[in-house]
């Protein structure tokens, strides 16, 4: 599920310390307070149980990796791989991803062959959403 931190934040840390992704930074409020990166978050949930006051509850407005709403998750794509936001395509920045069987991690919306169709990440999707919203304000 992807994660939110609520105002029940008490700025230990601990969530910032585990994530493996380095999706979990420091606002830049009073009081300090933790946010997480959607694109770099993977759903992983290593820092649920850090938490001292259980702080993070789901957003639902996020797709979840490799799960609801990830192309990844049908059987078309079946034994792919994503950098889940470790990575990210330098032209159009959505994530990479790996063909069974490939050594090397492609952009599904850039890096199409002929008559190929494209996917891409729903998180990516929303992120460039919420940017033209911001633009036009």
């Amino acid at each position: 599920m992807a994660l939110l931190v609520t105002t029940a934040c008490i700025g230990c840390g601990a969530c910032e310390f585990g994530c493996p992704q380095g999706a979990i930074t420091q606002s830049d409020g009073f009081p300090v307070v933790y946010v997480i990166d959607p694109l770099t978050c993977n759903d992983c949930e290593e820092c649920v149980p850090l938490c001292p006051v259980f702080a993070f509850e789901p957003d639902p407005a996020w797709a979840v990796c490799e799960g609801r709403g990830c192309p990844l998750s049908s059987k078309r794509y079946a034994g792919w791989r994503c950098t889940q936001g470790g990575e990210r395509c330098a032209t159009c920045g959505s994530m990479l991803w790996l063909a069974p069987g490939g050594d090397v991690w492609t952009c599904r919306r850039c890096d199409l062959a002929e008559g190929e169709h494209g996917a891409s990440c729903p998180k990516v999707k929303k992120a460039e959403l919420l940017e033209l919203r911001r633009a036009a304000c």
